[in-house]
């Protein structure tokens, strides 16, 4: 792009650029949310700042917006009743400064705030409460709102509806069966099993092409004989499930001794069938931790590193943990990780290898949730983490 071009799409004069690239001016609050968006590139790439290190003026100046600007949508939140939001007071919450007003004294009205700073900033609760910890790290800990149930969309009752009996009680006894792998999968997480590949797991046998006096039912056909349905499960019903996106087919053979390789359908919920099938029977989704607390599966790292204390944990740590958790890192491109481990040198190191230790953000965050964390995965032994946190 020309500076003139560039000028036009973020709505400044070229004269403004071309001080922006001789570095003789900062780029404006509105004008580095634009920027960013007019170039396709995080903020990391225009000023050097690792996801996960933001702070509350930094998620402000990334969703293009001043002061005045943030305030005025903040006052337009449902929650705002009372705590009359001004300019000054966004400023105040930025450089740790006292708020005036005796509602701000109050856990769960900052917990409010944080919630409405996150929708009008365009990112998740948890990361507007992290750069909350890191610009206000003396105040009380913000509760966050209690997350409501959402509601059955109607795309996923029409397509409920435009199922036939047979095909609604296939693709309930899929489900079902769906959630109870789900459900032995956590408990296996639980007890510390050794974890396999939801690729696996999630695909489900159907039907063996066998006689049910050798190879017996299925799970998923025990529920459809409970449900009336005697047939072998794999045809046009199924067919029909899939041709909608609900299910995905799988053919493949089994070995079987004394028959060989018999015929095998498995098959696979997607999201969207299981969206459908949760509206239609009023399964609740699996709650998960609350905000902005840890899955257990990143919990499980957070005590790692922080048992290894000076020495770290050794730089491969495997999976996809330090996307969600380490500073520099993005769990999806556009979302920051939560900033709590770094990779880097053990003190007094200049080189060699380097090891993952916990940020000053992450001591903070388990101090603040550690109580809740036993209390949410008691299996886990956090015995000594009360002192590596202080």
């Amino acid at each position: 792009m020309s500076v003139e071009q560039l000028a036009e799409a973020v709505g400044v004069t070229p004269r403004a650029v071309r001080h922006w690239e001789a570095g003789t001016r900062t780029v404006g609050d509105r004008a580095f949310g634009r920027l960013l968006e007019v170039l396709r590139c995080g903020a990391q790439d225009l000023t050097g700042r690792e996801p996960g290190t933001e702070s509350l003026a930094d998620l402000r100046r990334d969703a293009g917006l001043s002061t005045e600007e943030a305030a005025s949508a903040l006052r337009r939140k449902r929650g705002a009743h009372g705590l009359h939001i001004s300019a000054e007071k966004i400023r105040d919450l930025e450089r740790g400064r006292r708020v005036r007003g005796w509602m701000w004294g109050s856990p769960e009205t900052l917990g409010r705030v944080v919630h409405m700073i996150a929708q009008v900033y365009r990112v998740p609760d948890r990361v507007v409460m992290d750069a909350w910890r890191r610009s206000r790290p003396e105040d009380p800990l913000p509760v966050l709102p209690v997350r409501r149930p959402r509601q059955p969309s109607k795309e996923s009752m029409a397509v409920w509806r435009a199922l036939n009996e047979r095909q609604r009680t296939y693709l309930t006894c899929i489900f079902r069966h769906d959630q109870e792998v789900e459900e032995e999968q956590r408990q296996a997480r639980l007890v510390g099993a050794e974890q396999r590949p939801a690729a696996e797991w999630r695909r489900m046998t159907l039907a063996i092409s066998a006689s049910s006096d050798v190879v017996g039912y299925t799970r998923i056909q025990e529920g459809l004989r409970a449900a009336g349905v005697h047939d072998p499960g794999a045809g046009s019903s199924v067919a029909a499930l899939e041709r909608r996106g609900l299910i995905v087919v799988y053919r493949d053979r089994l070995y079987v001794d004394g028959l060989g390789d018999i015929p095998r359908t498995r098959v696979e919920m997607t999201r969207h069938g299981r969206a459908v099938a949760r509206a239609a029977l009023g399964a609740p989704r699996e709650a998960g931790p609350p905000a902005p607390l840890l899955s257990l599966w990143l919990w499980k790292i957070m005590v790692r590193v922080a048992r290894a204390g000076a020495q770290g944990v050794d730089g491969s740590l495997a999976g996809r943990g330090p996307h969600y958790l380490a500073v520099g890192q993005s769990p999806d491109g556009r979302t920051p990780s939560r900033g709590f481990i770094v990779l880097r040198h053990p003190d007094g190191v200049t080189h060699g290898p380097y090891r993952w230790f916990l940020t000053d953000s992450g001591r903070s965050h388990i101090a603040d949730h550690l109580d809740a964390y036993r209390g949410l995965y008691p299996g886990i032994d956090t015995e000594g983490l009360d002192e590596s946190s202080g």
